[in-house]
């Protein structure tokens, strides 16, 4: 009788260990799913910025359909993920910080564009647009 309970319960501690490495490993997985699709957003503002920089309206407009586009998908992406176990934390923060470039290019970005009279920038124009990337990456 005492070898059964004995069994029994170095069975019952490695199902648990199991399990918690189990959790910990979906954990991970769901938590790296998430900051990887963020980072894209973060990385790509680079290119974005590039475009920004160059004063040319057409290519400022042309990356800006497309860092917008990726914002959009991966906001969809993060909201068809849900939360891990009932902790939306995660996803709360990486809500709000592509909440942050949807608003900054709608609000700021897409103004200035429909602003400007001729594909390359004017000196104020110029600086404004610098301006408006430096809000965008601080």
């Amino acid at each position: 009788m005492k070898t059964i309970s004995v069994l029994f319960s170095a069975l019952a501690a490695i199902v648990l260990l199991n399990a918690c490495n189990m959790t910990a490993k979906k954990a991970k997985a769901y938590h790296d799913n998430l900051l990887h699709s963020v980072q894209v957003v973060i990385d790509s503002s680079l290119e974005f910025g590039d475009a920004v920089q160059s004063h040319d309206k057409d290519k400022m407009l042309k990356a800006q359909q497309q860092y917008s586009s990726l914002v959009d998908r991966t906001i969809a992406r993060i909201n068809k993920e849900g939360n891990f176990e009932g902790d939306t934390s995660l996803k709360y923060y990486s809500l709000e910080l592509l909440g942050f470039y949807r608003n900054s290019l709608d609000k700021d970005f897409t103004p200035f564009l429909n602003s400007l009279s001729s594909n390359q920038f004017s000196e104020q124009e110029g600086l404004t647009a610098d301006s408006l990337y430096t809000q965008l990456t601080m």
